[in-house]
């Protein structure tokens, strides 16, 4: 008798191993199907039948990218300062929150750039692992609205911080060193219904000059705005 109960727990608990390897089988191969789909849909259906599993957080981060790139790609395609305002009110935070931010100031100083609509990857096109050089010395912070000097200047991008704009300044000058050689970066403190912002502008020469040095950057997809004298 005590080798019959022995017998059956030994039973017991190989059933149970089975239905523990049977069950991280199913969402292992559940996991792979929603990567091979690579769909909104497909992760969804994963969450729907594996709540628990420790795949869950990461599947509802594929979600919301698939949501924050479907409602980019909404915002691009009507190209209104309000519908990059309401992509911002719902992704504060996202991938494309810059790229809106910098959209809705060129709206705010009357002229857009001429970009080809952006879609999710290009991104990784922007040099990865740079050492960023140290802060310009000759870079500053000035009022809202103001130069340091009267004359045109280009406006390359919207941030919250000084050191954002000033980090972006050294990628950009080495990624566009010939459109920005002479230049020296002005970084305008300004407010809007977004919240603080940081212009990272740079006077040029002339008018010329700036519509030729925006023209160049926005050919290579680097949104660039022209700001007239004040």
């Amino acid at each position: 008798m005590p080798t019959v109960i022995t017998f059956r727990a030994w039973s017991a608990a190989l059933a149970a191993a089975l239905l523990t390897v049977a069950g991280c089988s199913a969402e292992q191969q559940d996991w792979r199907a929603a990567e091979a789909a690579g769909t909104s849909e497909g992760y969804q259906h994963f969450l729907e039948q594996h709540p628990d599993s420790e795949l869950a957080a990461k599947a509802r981060e594929r979600v919301g990218e698939f949501v924050e790139d479907r409602d980019w790609q909404q915002a691009s395609k009507l190209g209104t300062a309000d519908a990059y305002r309401g992509f911002l009110a719902a992704h504060p935070d996202g991938r494309w929150s810059q790229e809106a931010r910098i959209r809705v100031e060129s709206f705010a100083l009357g002229s857009i750039p001429r970009m080809e609509p952006q879609m999710p990857g290009q991104t990784a096109s922007r040099p990865e692992g740079v050492k960023l050089l140290r802060l310009a010395s000759a870079s500053s912070t000035v009022p809202a609205g103001a130069l340091p000097q009267e004359g045109y200047a280009i406006q390359l991008g919207a941030f919250g911080t000084p050191a954002s704009a000033n980090q972006e300044w050294q990628q950009l000058k080495l990624r566009f060193g010939s459109q920005l050689s002479g230049l020296s970066p002005q970084i305008v403190r300004g407010g809007s219904s977004l919240g603080e912002l940081y212009r990272l502008q740079a006077r040029t020469g002339s008018e010329t000059q700036a519509r030729s040095i925006c023209n160049a950057l926005k050919a290579q997809s680097q949104p660039c705005v022209l700001v007239p004298p004040h």
